[in-house]
């Protein structure tokens, strides 16, 4: 019975984790996605959106807490889907560079 109970502890947390994953993810991909459809560089959009995100989400709990490889994978799908094409990344390649950019840019702000 305590196992059971630690284990639906731990599905509720990864549960709460996976959706502040999400939704700091989305936020990002439509920061990021506008400033480039404003003609910013890859450089420019990726530090806008990184220091607008920390200011929305610094306060909410748990966002310091976040994983930060499995944030920069949905981070890296989402921003491939929706407007990888401008920025000339596409399919298992691209995310894995746009992660790996936005894992060494994030490591910095």
């Amino acid at each position: 019975m305590l196992i059971l109970l630690q284990t639906e502890s731990l599905s509720a947390a990864e549960g709460i984790d996976n959706k502040l994953i999400n939704k700091v993810s989305q936020s990002y991909t439509k920061k990021f996605c506008n400033a480039i459809g404003f003609g910013l560089s890859k450089e420019s959009a990726m530090d806008f959106s990184l220091a607008e995100n920390k200011q929305v989400f610094k306060k909410k709990k748990g966002f310091n807490d976040i994983n930060k490889e499995l944030l920069a994978e949905e981070i890296a799908i989402s921003v491939i889907e929706k407007c990888g094409y401008p920025i000339n990344l596409s399919g298992e390649k691209g995310i894995l560079e746009f992660k790996n950019y936005y894992l060494s840019k994030d490591s910095k702000i």
